[in-house]
């Protein structure tokens, strides 16, 4: 009995149709592939912004009224603040010329520490003719004339503050960072800007940044309003 065996035209066309078949199931993975990484480029980008934007929000929600400034830079911009380590009230005794505050879960000892009323701006914070100096568990101080109060508080509101908190948003290492220390990356472009308080509202930092990465772009827009009041 004669056998046969493949014909080359036959090997051939195996050949060919089994490549076509390989190269359609590749084209199909690559396919699932991108599709899985743009998936995880776009996710992580989210989550770095939710982070990011989340981090900024809370600590300027708890800064001390007046307390923010945005300034420029060669590489792109930086928002400062001070975060309110302890606030409470005060009273003047005008016969001795004192001032007496009272804060919350007081710490045992103020050192380190600085007390302000109603501040109108960054500067103030570092005008050591009108912020005071804490030490030890004092909680009285005095008034003199080289240190007295520019203006009261209405609500008689103290707020002690210690080190200013800057983050910077670095546009030629696509990098923001809070007080030198890197908290996001993969930015391409960002703004941010401050509205001083008016009567009807509180302060306004906006921030504007986009992450870029893998191809893949998601842009935020947040705007922060300072809850505490003078």
């Amino acid at each position: 009995m004669r056998r046969r065996g493949f014909t080359l035209i036959e090997m051939i066309m195996t050949i060919i149709i089994g490549s076509i078949l390989v190269l359609g199931i590749a084209g199909f993975l690559e396919l699932g592939a991108k599709g899985y990484t743009d998936t995880v480029a776009r996710q992580r980008i989210q989550t770095q912004a939710q982070f990011v934007l989340e981090k900024i929000a809370r600590e300027i929600r708890h800064a001390v009224p007046n307390s923010i400034a945005v300034t420029d830079n060669s590489n792109g911009q930086c928002v400062s603040f001070y975060p309110i380590k302890y606030a409470g009230f005060y009273g003047i005794n005008e016969q001795s010329q004192t001032l007496q505050f009272i804060v919350g879960d007081a710490p045992s000892s103020y050192d380190g520490l600085s007390l302000i009323i109603n501040p109108s701006r960054q500067s103030d914070f570092t005008d050591n003719s009108i912020y005071f100096s804490l030490s030890g568990s004092d909680t009285t101080l005095s008034l003199t004339a080289n240190h007295v109060l520019l203006s009261t508080s209405i609500a008689d509101r103290a707020y002690l503050y210690q080190n200013s908190v800057e983050y910077c948003l670095n546009l030629t290492t696509n990098a923001l960072t809070r007080n030198n220390v890197q908290v996001g990356d993969s930015i391409s472009r960002g703004t941010m800007s401050y509205e001083a308080p008016t009567l009807h509202r509180g302060g306004v930092v906006r921030i504007s940044l986009t992450f870029a990465q893998n191809g893949e772009q998601s842009h935020f827009e947040q705007d922060v309003q300072v809850l505490n009041v003078p």
